[in-house]
């Protein structure tokens, strides 16, 4: 009896261990935390680049940037919101995704984006740094 018992407490925490370090890792990489804000659809190359070139090891290239950007010009409902796509980007040495949805403003003619950045905690917590450098400037 005891011996079941042991067999079977042994076995609980072995999976209760594979669970917990499965979760650690499905956090780190997929981990759904997210940074937005609004910018004139003008700031939008600026600021994916800025992020690609500046803040991540390796970000999106220059035809990532460009298929998000025409995917942008087609959109011209007032509050239509795309996801662009989920990117695989370095953040600090680390592989990490970040996902990417816009969403579009129109109004007398002018277009104003929302952009929504899905990724891991510390690297929303650096996007929405720089994201309220933008909006500091449009002051």
């Amino acid at each position: 009896m005891i011996k079941r018992f042991m067999i079977s407490l042994s076995l609980l925490l072995m999976i209760g261990g594979s669970v917990e370090v499965f979760a650690k890792d499905y956090n780190k990489h997929y981990a759904q935390f997210a940074a937005g804000s609004n910018m004139d659809v003008d700031q939008l190359e600026p600021f994916l680049t800025h992020v690609s070139t500046s803040i991540l090891d390796a970000g999106l290239s220059d035809q990532e940037i460009k298929q998000i950007l025409t995917n942008v010009q087609k959109m011209n409902k007032n509050n239509e919101t795309k996801r662009m796509s989920t990117f695989k980007v370095m953040y600090l040495g680390e592989p990490a995704n970040m996902k990417i949805e816009v969403e579009v403003h129109v109004e007398d003619g002018n277009k104003e984006v929302v952009i929504y950045l899905f990724s891991t905690e510390e690297l929303v917590d650096v996007l929405d740094k720089e994201l309220l450098k933008i909006e500091e400037a449009m002051e």
